[in-house]
């Protein structure tokens, strides 16, 4: 088993907390205190963003911390790096990269995996890449020698067909986007999304992550309910941005949030 079922095979809590922000923003030395932060005040799972040119799933909040990123020196050695600092400060906690697929590709997609798993990531999260493609089948076949997880999105237009053939190459959890768009801080969700999650849940027999818009206490708790885990990723990422470079503000402010949010949980 990966890390990740693991997890949620032994998991006390009704649900689980799942931060993301983006490497890199505003440099990576920031990145680790940041991701320090969040890890010691109630992530479970912590998804930690590649910085991408063209990040098409992310809203504007993630899409300008991508742009202050690649201001920076990008190179996979300092990704790399800077992910094995986080993961060695709380390595009982499993860490799941958000990428896009062109720079898993550009590495290679073998030497990709292998750092990554050195650095202590358990799983990846590709928005542009299908299920049902060559790519995709390959990828699945690679993380599961190396016992990590391919975490595919369903988004509410996800077919049921598709979604029983999503099946096969799907591991961890699913991300369950909550809502039509891309990523970003919303008011309402959808009235029958506890009903989509427990048919997922259902069919997929995989525990079933909701994000997408969720940013309050209020809406974690609402959510936390029926959802085995709640991903917050654009909240998160405002206030790195509203920080600018003042780290220690930052670090203070992310884990003042982290704490609301996990104690607002069933």
């Amino acid at each position: 088993m990966s890390k990740i079922k693991d997890y949620f095979a032994s998991k006390k809590s009704k649900s689980v907390f799942v931060p993301f922000f983006t490497l890199g923003d505003p440099n990576y030395e920031a990145s680790v205190r940041y991701g320090k932060a969040i890890l010691d005040n109630g992530a479970d799972i912590l998804e930690l963003g590649i910085p991408f040119s063209d990040p098409v799933a992310d809203g504007p909040v993630i899409q300008r911390a991508d742009a202050r990123a690649l201001k920076n020196t990008f190179s996979f050695d300092q990704i790399f790096d800077v992910t094995k600092q986080i993961h060695l400060h709380r390595p009982e906690i499993p860490l799941v990269y958000l990428t896009y697929f062109n720079p898993v590709y550009h590495c290679g997609i073998a030497t990709f995996l292998d750092r990554a798993s050195e650095s202590g990531i358990t799983g990846l999260v590709i928005p542009d890449l299908p299920f049902d493609t060559e790519e995709s089948e390959n990828l699945f076949r690679e993380l599961a020698k190396r016992n990590m997880d391919l975490i595919h999105l369903i988004t509410p237009a996800t077919t049921k067909k598709r979604i029983s053939q999503l099946k096969k190459t799907s591991s961890g959890f699913i991300y369950y986007v909550t809502s039509f768009g891309v990523t970003g801080e919303r008011r309402e969700f959808s009235v029958d999304l506890e009903d989509r999650i427990k048919s997922l849940k259902e069919v997929l027999q995989l525990p079933i992550c909701a994000g997408f818009g969720i940013s309050t206490p209020e809406q974690a708790s609402q959510i936390a309910h029926y959802a085995d885990g709640i991903i917050i990723g654009s909240a998160i990422q405002r206030i790195i941005e509203e920080n600018g470079d003042n780290v220690d503000a930052c670090v203070k402010a992310l884990g003042e949030y982290a704490r609301s949010i996990r104690a607002s949980f069933p």
